[in-house]
């Protein structure tokens, strides 16, 4: 099944992006390497398709595959099993090196695909790299929202519940993201203060935005020429499609819906954007706006001041048929496998996860799902008072103090995130890229286009 295949694009970005801060916040790219593992490299899936005692000697077994080794994992893991003897958590990951990750990244999500489509594989995966949705649509996967919902220990209030229930797929939860990172955009609040225009981010559409976008270009502070800075409409028009994924593909029963009103209304708004010039793809060009993505609070200080001491965070603009609120997108996702026999462990163990606080670099990747965790973070880098850039980045290593201010006001975008982006679906925006491109230059209309993706989009769904 094509659906079933691997997503490099996102892969590779999880690898030189998040890796190494997931592993103690280092900055070089690559892969941990030499990690231990109880398997050869060349096994690319340790314990898919095999038969695994989960429970002999009276100590049950819970397989816990990754791709990347990970220490949080590693130090959950030997905190769980001090407090329960009776539980080895056997994690099981690969071990590779920058020549070879390419080839070992497809070989284990063909692998983990194929195991689990047998009805075997691990009883606790990491799904970032692996097709959740197809996952769902087989019924492979535990709904781990029954667990939640039925296990008397689990406070909900405890957790960003926000978060947890715009994952779920239908009524189901599938896979539980222990962290998250904010998607919006970086605004220059000086210049837009001084063009005298009042910006709503907490409640613009993206037909609102084009309004105040006008105004504020017109208002032409400072050679702020434009308002946003894109590769191209048919760029824009992919990630707004991935931002708002459940308006136009239903993720439970893999349904396109391209062509309809929506989206051809949507082709004729981002057109007129760009041919307004509200939205151009000079990136030399001084804009109001830049998309951003946010990774942890300590990134939120850091990528806000590369891209200016002015910038501020805003929500980004919600479709016409979606509620106001803000964008994320998971990481760290952990799924339990439907045909485990260890389910009410691994979901305890996933539970520990969630709730258990682990010392990690106050540089490391995610926003936790679990509240005090993230209010930990905010007194940290509070108490910590300063904070260094990246050394390979713009600011070379600056050092600069904390606004404190400035943290604060993460409590409202965390709070506020309802939105869940899909970072999976390299696919279905490839095909959006392509063809829209037909439109955006007059050689189509935008009902042919449309026409044209709901098939192509159609077609690789049912494969």
């Amino acid at each position: 099944m094509k659906q079933f295949g691997l997503w490099l694009t996102v892969c590779c970005m999880i690898v030189f992006t998040l890796a190494a801060c997931g592993n103690g916040g280092s900055s070089h790219g690559g892969t941990s390497i030499g990690s231990k593992t109880s398997k050869e490299s060349k096994e690319t899936v340790p314990g898919a398709g095999e038969e695994k005692d989960s429970d002999t000697g009276g100590k049950k077994t819970i397989v816990f595959s990754t791709f990347f080794p990970d220490e949080r994992f590693q130090a959950a893991k030997k905190k769980y099993e001090k407090l329960h003897p009776n539980i080895e958590i056997k994690l099981e990951y690969v071990q590779t090196d920058d020549a070879h990750l390419e080839a070992e990244m497809e070989k284990y999500v063909t692998a983990t695909n194929t195991a689990m489509l047998a009805g075997k594989g691990p009883d606790l995966i990491q799904m970032d790299m692996l097709p959740t949705d197809s996952y769902v649509k087989n019924k492979l996967l535990a709904d781990l929202g029954t667990m939640l919902d039925q296990d008397p220990t689990f406070k909900k209030e405890e957790y960003f519940m926000n978060i947890l229930d715009a994952t779920r797929i239908g009524d189901g939860l599938y896979s539980m993201p222990l962290a998250y990172f904010l998607m919006g955009f970086a605004g220059d609040e000086e210049a837009i203060a001084e063009s005298g225009i009042k910006v709503d981010d907490k409640t613009w559409s993206w037909e609102e935005f084009t309004e105040t976008a006008n105004q504020l270009v017109a208002a032409n502070t400072n050679d702020f020429s434009t308002a946003l800075v894109y590769e191209g409409p048919e760029y824009l028009l992919a990630d707004i499609i991935l931002d708002n994924y459940s308006l136009y593909i239903n993720r439970a029963t893999g349904e396109a819906h391209f062509d309809e009103d929506a989206f051809t209304s949507l082709m004729d708004q981002v057109k007129t954007m760009f041919d307004d010039k509200v939205v151009n793809t000079d990136f030399r060009s001084q804009s109001y706006f830049r998309n951003i993505q946010i990774n942890s609070p300590w990134d939120y200080l850091v990528t806000l001041r590369e891209y200016g001491e002015n910038m501020k965070l805003f929500i980004k603009p919600h479709a016409s048929d979606t509620p106001a609120g803000g964008y994320f997108r998971t990481y760290r996702d952990i799924a339990i496998n439907a045909n485990s026999k260890v389910q009410a462990e691994a979901w305890d163990f996933i539970k520990f996860m969630m709730s258990e606080p682990t010392q990690t670099p106050l540089e490391a990747a995610g926003f936790p799902i679990n509240k005090k965790a993230f209010a930990h973070l905010l007194s940290q880098l509070k108490e910590q008072g300063k904070v260094q850039a990246y050394k390979e980045g713009p600011l070379q290593g600056e050092i600069f103090e904390v606004d404190g201010a400035m943290l604060d006001r993460l409590d409202s975008f965390v709070n506020g995130a309802i939105h869940q982006v899909d970072f999976k679906s390299d696919k279905v925006r490839d095909i959006i890229v392509q063809d829209a491109v037909a439109y955006f230059t007059g050689q189509k209309s935008a009902d042919d286009v449309a026409r044209l993706i709901q098939n192509k989009v159609t077609t690789y769904l049912n494969e």
